[in-house]
């Protein structure tokens, strides 16, 4: 019965849940949500790979030797972000032809921001490196693998819309959508990150050590 699909689906739904609380119970410094994501990334790829279980172990794991990278890179991407908008609203009111000219060049600028975000975090997961270098290879994922970059970005924005008009989304996102969406995504990314993933099965010799 152990091995039945109902039990393997609730014992899924019961990590999803599980992750998800411990994300959003991190994320409330806000500073922590790059580390926090990482974390999240991470469980989802181990699980993929490796199979359920030890989420918890698996997610303070990744947030404690990632924390210092996945903080700055956060840091980095929020600073940039709200500059970035504030630059897209600021051409958009201008009005003017050179505006309109500036708008568009914020807005290439943005959108690349956008897809290498949606690499980076769980790059810096599974993959070592200095930060620099990550911030590269998640560029040039994004686009070597556009794609997968095009499927990930109608995910996230599927899930932001469906949040931003519907209360009942909302709190499914509280109770396990966030967890959800990053384990969505996580299969996309796996196949892109498969061939550059060390694919011993070393990940509890790492958290006992």
């Amino acid at each position: 019965m152990s091995n039945s699909p109902v039990m393997a689906f609730l014992n899924k739904m019961t990590d999803l849940i599980l992750l998800n609380v411990i994300w959003l119970i991190s994320c409330i410094p806000v500073i922590t949500i790059g580390a926090a994501t990482t974390a999240m990334y991470y469980v989802c790829i181990v699980s993929i790979r490796q199979g359920d279980g030890y989420v918890v172990k698996r997610f303070w794991y990744s947030f404690k030797n990632n924390f210092k990278q996945a903080t700055i890179i956060w840091m980095i991407i929020l600073i940039l972000g709200i500059i970035m908008g504030l630059d897209l609203f600021f051409w958009y009111r201008l009005g003017t032809r050179f505006g309109k000219i500036m708008f568009c060049i914020s807005a290439i600028v943005e959108f690349a921001l956008i897809i290498i975000s949606l690499y980076v975090f769980p790059m810096l997961a599974k993959l070592e490196g200095k930060i620099t270098n990550t911030i590269k290879n998640a560029a040039a994922f994004a686009v070597g693998y556009f794609p997968y970059t095009l499927v990930l970005m109608l995910l996230t924005g599927g899930f932001i819309w469906a949040n931003m008009v519907s209360i009942g989304m909302n709190a499914i996102s509280f109770f396990i959508g966030f967890a959800l969406l990053v384990y969505l995504k996580s299969f996309f990314i796996y196949r892109v990150m498969m061939n550059h993933i060390d694919e011993r099965f070393d990940d509890f010799m790492e958290i006992d050590n």
